[in-house]
C-alpha cells in the first residue's frame, strides 16, 4: 500500500501593527518649512511636544528664533521638561513665549494641549493637527467659536506609520493641516498645498531629505523673507 505524505502547511502569524506608545509621530521636515513660507515666527518659541526634535531642530536653524525651550511627557526624549502639557498646571512651569510650535498626540490630547498653549503664548499657537480638529466636537467647540484659526494649511497627506500588517506605508483617513491662531489678526484664511509646490516633499520616512537640506531650506526661506522685507522681489 503506497502512503501519500500531504506536507504539512506552516502559517506564520501577522504580527499587528498598533498605535505608537504615547501616540508619537515624528513630523517631516516640510511640515516646518511650509509653515516658515506663511508664518516667520519669532522670538522664544516653545515646543511641548517635542518626540525627536524634528519641529525644533529646524526652528533652531531659524536666524528669527531668539530662543527655545522644550518639552515631552516621555523622559527618554531629551528635552528641557518633562510634563504632561494636557495640564494647566504644567504650563506655570513652562517659561513664557512669544510662540508655540508643535505637533501634538492627536484624539483626546490634543485639544486641551491647544488651549494651554493659547493661553500661554504672547503672538500666537502652531500645530500640526488632523483637519478634522475643526469639526466642533465637546472638547473643543467652545474655544473654536472664541478663538478661530486665523489661518489653516492644508497640506497634501503623509504615511505616518505602516499599516497593520507592517507591510507598506498606510496614511490616515484624513490628512494634516498646519493650524495658526495669530493672536494679532483677526483675520482668517485657507492655503491649500499640493506636493508638486512643496520644496523637499516626501511621503514617508524612508524618504526622507537629509537633516542638512532641510535647514538649507530653512536658510533659503530666511534670505526670502529678508529680501521681501528689503523691498526687492525675486
Amino acid at each position: 500500500m503506497t502512503v501519500t505524505l500531504t506536507p504539512q502547511l506552516t502559517i506564520t502569524p501577522t504580527q499587528t501593527v498598533t498605535r505608537h506608545p504615547l501616540n508619537f509621530y515624528e513630523s517631516p521636515s516640510w511640515f516646518t518649512t511650509e509653515l516658515l513660507r506663511y508664518v516667520p515666527l519669532s522670538g522664544v518659541i516653545g515646543e511641548p511636544c517635542i518626540g525627536m526634535g524634528a519641529i525644533a531642530s529646524l526652528l533652531q536653524a531659524w536666524p528669527y528664533t531668539k530662543q527655545m525651550w522644550t518639552n515631552d511627557i516621555d523622559p527618554h526624549k531629551a528635552a528641557d521638561y518633562h510634563l504632561d502639557a494636557t495640564l494647566t498646571e504644567s504650563w506655570a512651569k513652562f517659561p513664557n513665549c512669544d510662540w508655540i510650535c508643535t505637533n501634538p498626540p492627536y484624539a483626546e490630547f490634543a485639544a486641551p494641549i491647544i488651549k494651554n498653549a493659547y493661553h500661554k503664548a504672547r503672538v500666537g499657537v502652531v500645530a500640526f493637527l488632523l483637519t478634522s480638529f475643526l469639526e466642533p466636537c465637546d472638547d473643543r467647540a467652545d474655544f473654536l467659536q472664541e478663538h478661530p484659526p486665523s489661518l489653516v494649511l492644508t497640506l497634501p497627506r503623509f504615511c505616518f506609520r505602516k499599516d497593520k500588517r507592517g507591510t507598506r506605508w498606510a496614511t490616515d483617513n484624513i490628512t494634516i493641516s498646519c493650524f495658526v491662531w495669530d493672536k494679532r489678526t483677526t483675520t482668517q484664511r485657507l492655503i491649500v498645498r499640493p506636493k508638486s509646490q512643496i520644496i523637499g516633499f516626501y511621503k514617508n520616512p524612508e524618504q526622507a531629505i537629509s537633516q542638512e537640506r532641510a535647514e538649507e531650506i530653512v536658510r533659503a526661506l530666511a534670505k526670502h523673507n529678508e529680501v521681501i522685507a528689503n523691498g526687492e522681489y525675486l
